[in-house]
């Protein structure tokens, strides 16, 4: 994995453990060289944890939620 791009489309796959092994490595090696996607991916892995903890402790996630959750990824990018 070269550019930050690529690396943009596989950490939602990443994160969902859907990377081959080969697939995996390319994407520590990008996040172990490139600071900027390092913060977007520990981003993106607090945001699933929070996430994950607030539902489990809570009711379901409303729309409102999904939109602003959506719209703060976006704005990560």
């Amino acid at each position: 994995m070269a550019h930050c791009d690529d690396c943009e489309q596989m950490m939602q796959p990443y994160l969902d453990g859907m990377l081959s092994d080969e697939e995996v490595a390319e994407a520590r090696a990008h996040l172990k060289a490139c600071p900027w996607c390092e913060r977007r991916f520990k981003f993106e892995e607090k945001l699933r944890h929070f996430v994950a903890v607030a539902v489990a402790a809570t009711e379901p996630m409303s729309d409102a939620l999904r939109i602003r959750l959506s719209e703060l990824r976006s704005s990560q990018t």
